[in-house]
C-alpha cells in the first residue's frame, strides 16, 4: 500500500512520542532542520527519498526497512529480508550485475556473489526457473532502492497479471523493472519511482509483442526484493 504524506507524518510522530523524542532530538541525531522534521509530520513535506528516509530513521532509532515501510516503499506482497549471503556452493542463485540479452547463461564475469533463495520460492517455482540481478536504475525505485537485489521467475505473456512487476528489456538496453498492463491491443509499462519525469510511460503493440517482433523483452515477474541495509 502506497503511503500518503498524512499517513506518513502521523507514524513518524506516532514513533517519536512513543521513543520519548522531542523534534529537536530527532533533527539532531538525523542531521536535519527542526522545521524539516515539523512540517513531515503535519503533511506539509512529500515523503522524502530513500536516502532522506535513511537519515530520519537513525534519528528516530528504527530501521531502515521499517522506515521504508512506512513511507510505503517496501510493499507487503514483496517478501523483503536484509540477509545476504555469498557462498560458494553452486547451488545457491547467481546474481548477475545485469541482464541485456534475455536469460543469461551463467558467464562468471557476470556474476555478482549468490545468495540462498526462500525455500517456498523453490518450492513453487524451482531453482532452474529463477533469476537474481542487482538494480541499477531508479526507475522502481518507490518500492525497490538502487543496489537491491530482484528475484524473478520466468513467466509467459499469457501469465501476466495486469500491474506485476517485471523484468524488462527494451532494445539493447540492460533490464529494467517495470509494472506491466497487458491489453488487447497493447502492452504497456510504467515506472513507479520519484523521479517521475525522468521515466515515461512506455507503449507498444500487442501484436509485435506477441510475434517476438517488438523491441521489448520480458524476462520474468519480481516474486522477491533483497535489500541489505548495512
Amino acid at each position: 500500500m502506497v503511503s500518503t504524506n498524512k499517513n506518513f507524518g502521523n507514524t513518524i510522530r506516532n514513533i517519536r512520542l512513543e521513543k520519548g523524542f522531542s523534534i529537536r532530538q530527532v533533527a539532531l541525531q538525523a542531521g536535519m532542520a527542526n522545521s524539516y522534521i515539523s512540517q513531515l509530520e503535519n503533511a506539509k513535506r512529500n515523503i522524502p527519498k530513500p536516502e532522506t528516509l535513511y537519515k530520519l530513521a537513525h534519528g528516530l532509532r528504527v530501521s531502515n526497512e521499517e522506515m521504508l515501510s512506512a513511507a510505503g516503499i517496501i510493499q507487503p506482497h514483496l517478501l523483503t529480508t536484509s540477509e545476504v549471503s555469498i557462498p560458494k556452493n553452486n547451488d545457491f542463485l547467481p546474481v548477475y550485475r545485469q541482464i541485456s540479452s534475455g536469460y543469461p547463461q551463467g558467464a562468471q564475469e557476470d556474476i555478482d556473489g549468490r545468495i540462498r533463495v526462500n525455500d517456498d520460492l523453490l518450492t513453487k517455482y524451482g531453482l532452474e526457473n529463477l533469476l537474481a540481478f542487482r538494480v541499477r536504475t531508479d526507475g522502481m525505485n518507490r518500492i525497490i532502492p538502487k543496489g537491491a537485489i530482484a528475484i524473478l521467475a520466468k513467466v509467459t505473456p499469457s501469465k501476466i497479471m495486469n500491474g506485476d512487476i517485471e523484468a524488462v528489456i527494451i532494445g539493447i538496453e540492460a533490464a529494467t523493472l517495470r509494472h506491466v498492463y497487458s491489453y488487447p491491443d497493447r502492452i504497456r509499462l510504467e515506472s513507479d519511482t520519484w523521479l517521475s519525469d525522468s521515466f515515461k510511460t512506455l507503449e507498444y503493440r500487442y501484436h509485435d509483442f506477441e510475434k517476438n517482433s517488438s523491441p521489448i523483452k520480458i524476462i520474468g515477474k519480481l516474486v522477491q526484493v533483497i535489500i541489505n541495509f548495512e
